[in-house]
């Protein structure tokens, strides 16, 4: 299935609502090349941090000594870090959920703290805003 039909059925909350967004995603040119594979929000130490869709915990733990978590939604998975779980490996999450609680220590915006999120399919980084922020029409009055 192409990647845009996937992702019209997955639509994201923000992880953290109300946060400010402060670096945008920018998909870099190559694997291994400069970019950054995700977007990143400003809050602070200790804020919860909601699953953005349902899905099912694929990893929850510390990776490159900062707190991490994957949540799998079908073949689309997204990212969360530095943020300590406070599910467990397995578990079934509700889109809006707490997940777990930013971190400082491994945040982009050290010495602050801010949610580095993250979309992927496969192998393949995604602009996990692509989807969400949905608008809905706005009707006006029949007679105005």
């Amino acid at each position: 299935m192409p990647t845009f039909l996937i992702l019209a059925s997955l639509i994201l909350i923000p992880p953290i609502p109300g946060a400010t967004q402060v670096k945008d995603f920018d998909l870099p040119v190559s694997t291994y090349a400069a970019g950054h594979r995700g977007v990143d929000y400003l809050s602070t130490f200790g804020t919860p941090v909601l699953a953005a869709a349902d899905g099912v915990i694929t990893h929850a733990g510390v990776i490159a000594n900062r707190w991490t978590i994957t949540v799998t939604h079908n073949n689309l998975r997204t990212t969360y870090e530095p943020v300590k779980p406070v599910i467990n490996f397995g578990d079934f999450v509700r889109q809006g959920q707490i997940i777990g609680y930013l971190q400082q220590n491994g945040s982009h915006c050290f010495p602050e703290s801010c949610l580095h999120f993250g979309l992927k399919e496969g192998k393949t980084y995604l602009n996990p805003i692509i989807n969400s922020f949905r608008t809905y029409p706005r009707l006006l009055p029949l007679f105005s």
